[in-house]
């Protein structure tokens, strides 16, 4: 992941997902999180998001990121926060290390994977990290979002600084590719969800979701299991 490694990008004080709407991505993914869980949380960021699970799911959430400036805070908030390039050779036993060998009941992975370089070589490592019957939670946008699509009809593909085009977005998914992302890796996809309500226009967009998720969804949400 290249990333300005001092720049906090993501930060919520005192961050609720109950507050936000039903389909939004981080409170979908949230809801997922089985009380009492121990939790991996790759790309932590400052931890708002595992101080949610810690203080209110009762989980013992150990985060790993590599930006040392937003772990300044997620040590405050995390059970542990570990500066760690997940893509980087030894990072699966060196997160084993730090949690004295003990697997997770859940990974979550909200807007990484489409950082990484290989995704398939990060869904492998997982399975390292995973206990028998263990979740791993990922998000990612949807590139075939109907704002992308009216940009390409206007022959525009203009990477920004947040959003479906961020300008350290690796890879590009849609709801089918993603998918398919998970079978070739051979990961049980046990629920599919999609966030209507981002990009504009969010009554809009989440009614026609229920017929047209494809061009609707915002993000789309994978909850999976390891099948091997």
């Amino acid at each position: 992941m290249q990333k300005n490694n001092n720049k906090i990008k993501y930060d919520y004080t005192g961050f609720n997902p109950q507050t936000l709407d039903s389909e939004n991505i981080d409170r979908l993914a949230l809801e997922e999180v089985p009380f009492g869980s121990l939790v991996l949380d790759i790309g932590c960021a400052t931890g708002f998001m595992g101080e949610y699970l810690f203080k209110k799911k009762k989980c013992f959430v150990y985060g790993i990121d590599n930006r040392e400036g937003e772990l300044v805070k997620a040590k405050k908030r995390l059970t542990k926060a570990i500066l760690l390039d997940i893509e980087k050779e030894g990072s699966v036993k060196n997160i084993l290390k730090e949690s004295k060998s003990e697997k997770f009941d859940v990974i979550l992975a909200t807007s990484v994977i489409e950082h990484l370089r290989n995704p398939s070589l990060f869904l492998e490592n997982c399975k390292k990290l995973l206990k028998p019957q263990g979740i791993i939670i990922v998000s990612t946008p949807n590139i075939a979002h109907w704002t992308i699509r009216l940009s390409l009809l206007r022959g525009n593909f203009n990477y920004e600084e947040y959003g479906i085009l961020d300008n350290t977005h690796l890879h590009l998914f849609t709801i089918k590719t993603f998918c398919q992302l998970f079978e070739k890796n051979r990961y049980k996809i046990k629920e599919l969800l999609i966030d209507s309500v981002g990009g504009g226009y969010p009554r809009i967009s989440k009614f026609f979701s229920k017929w047209f998720p494809g061009i609707f969804a915002y993000q789309i949400l994978i909850v999976a299991r390891n099948s091997d």
